[in-house]
């Protein structure tokens, strides 16, 4: 992790960077992504991030501007991108919300992917929503 983080403050900035990680993460990787988010379980692709709480050492958690708590991730868009990495801390209601989406996007393209809905079912389970 690096030293300098710029937290996104408003729906636009905070809208742009989870695109931006689902961008990547959308397709072949969804599905990895998808089983590690239901064991709490962070996962990234080149410039883009999710980390739970449990993914950070003390280390990486006091780079962070503010704590990360068992009930927020934080997606994370850094470099080369931009030039200081931009984070945004969701509460998991929240970041479901957007996996939802993203999911439902997924299998209207490729609607043989029933295992989508299961996995993001297991989700919702676990992060208690």
């Amino acid at each position: 992790m690096s030293k300098s983080y710029q937290i996104a403050g408003n729906n636009t900035d905070i809208d742009r960077i989870v695109s931006t990680y689902f961008n990547f993460i959308n397709g072949k990787y969804l599905k990895t992504a998808l089983k590690c988010f239901a064991n709490k379980e962070g996962y990234g692709q080149e410039i883009v991030f999710v980390s739970f709480k449990n993914d950070l050492d003390d280390y990486d958690m006091s780079q962070l501007p503010k704590s990360l708590d068992d009930k927020h991730v934080l997606v994370e868009l850094g470099a080369p991108a931009v030039e200081i990495n931009q984070i945004v801390y969701l509460d998991f209601k929240t970041f479901y919300n957007y996996l939802e989406e993203n999911v439902k996007i997924e299998k209207e393209k490729h609607s043989e992917e029933d295992e989508l809905m299961e996995l993001l079912k297991q989700v919702k389970s676990s992060l208690e929503i």
